[in-house]
């Protein structure tokens, strides 16, 4: 008789958690009425119109920068995407906000890859943040 074979245990992908992470940024940086200011250019607009940029591009390989809270803010989406994350404005911020000391951790990180255990429980942990914020602010927010 052939064993059963068992069904692997589904994985959050890092694009997942990269996404979760971005989603709890927007929603932890915008005020009750859902607007926020763009890290880069100051741009006020509401939550669902910005994005959540990071100061240290995550990559197509998903470093361990892309998974680091300090890593990412809320950029309007001209600077995001169509100004390429706008690094000087971005730097400014950061500088600002952080400090040197956190903008060199950042970029060491971006040298380190996590275990994919890792990004799976930071999926976890990041999906269960979404959903309390999103509850806390009256936000509808579809996590999944």
């Amino acid at each position: 008789m052939a064993k059963k074979r068992r069904k692997p245990k589904k994985r959050i992908t890092a694009a997942k958690v990269c996404r979760f992470i971005q989603l709890y940024v927007r929603l932890l940086e915008t005020d009750e009425n859902g607007y926020g200011k763009c890290c880069s250019c100051g741009y006020v607009k509401s939550w669902g119109e910005l994005n959540g940029g990071h100061f240290q591009p995550k990559g197509r390989h998903y470093n361990a920068a892309a998974f680091e809270e300090d890593n990412v803010h809320i950029q309007c989406i001209t600077c995001n995407l169509f100004l390429q994350g706008n690094p000087a404005g971005y730097s400014a911020y950061m500088l600002a906000e952080h400090g040197l000391e956190v903008m060199e951790h950042i970029k060491m990180l971006s040298y380190k890859h996590l275990e994919t255990d890792e990004i799976h429980e930071l999926g976890k942990i990041y999906k269960a943040k979404c959903k309390e914020l999103a509850k806390t602010k009256n936000f509808e927010v579809k996590v999944r």
